[in-house]
């Protein structure tokens, strides 16, 4: 009788390793394929920010009025058809950033080319008493002094609150340009350091 008992005994302790083993198995089973799937969903789904200011970057040169600059290889790049420039563009989020150089045809200084500049963009606007300038101050492009104007207006197609960043310098006749243009509900830290980068690497020859 004692031997059965003892055989019941260890044959009820065998069947509970075998469970332990087999559940735990499972456990980490499973813990492995979801680690797995989430380490795969992170790689094949990187984050726009991450692309758009640590990803590689593309050059642009412009033989009209001799200047280059970088952007990131997210954008898509667009020559314009008279050769002064470049409109570069990204959907996530919209932004548009237009590059050019014009020839100071109206001897225009560097202040009344840009109320030039603003005056077409709010003839522009659905709701013209709506345009607003909300900033001007002095600084740099391609080591040569600029100024920086930033603008609001209503677009006159979408409707939409539109928020307008252009710096422009002037140097031997030639208006140097750069104007970053978003919805001014996407307009944040992230988008002015896009454009700042762009503006750092900025050159004239």
């Amino acid at each position: 009788m004692a031997k059965d008992n003892s055989s019941k005994t260890i044959w009820i302790i065998v069947a509970v390793v075998l469970g332990v083993l087999i559940i735990g198995g499972l456990i980490f089973g499973f813990g492995i394929y979801y680690l797995y799937k989430a380490g795969t969903a992170v790689v094949a789904s990187p984050s726009p920010t991450t692309n758009l200011q640590t990803g590689t970057l593309s050059s642009y040169a412009n033989a009209r009025y001799g200047f280059s600059l970088k952007y990131p290889s997210t954008f898509s790049a667009q020559e314009s058809q008279n050769g002064d420039g470049v409109t570069l563009s990204t959907s996530d989020p919209k932004m548009t950033v237009r590059v050019y150089g014009s020839n100071n045809v109206l001897s225009q200084d560097l202040s009344e080319y840009l109320d030039w500049v603003r005056n077409n963009l709010f003839q522009e606007a659905k709701n013209p008493e709506s345009a607003k300038e909300i900033l001007t101050e002095d600084t740099t492009l391609g080591g040569v002094p600029a100024k920086e104007r930033q603008w609001t207006y209503i677009d006159s197609i979408t409707g939409i609150l539109t928020f307008v960043d252009q710096v422009s310098a002037l140097k031997n006749g030639i208006f140097y340009n750069l104007q970053m243009e978003i919805a001014f509900s996407d307009n944040d830290e992230f988008s002015a350091h896009v454009f700042d980068n762009i503006l750092s690497s900025y050159k004239i020859e």
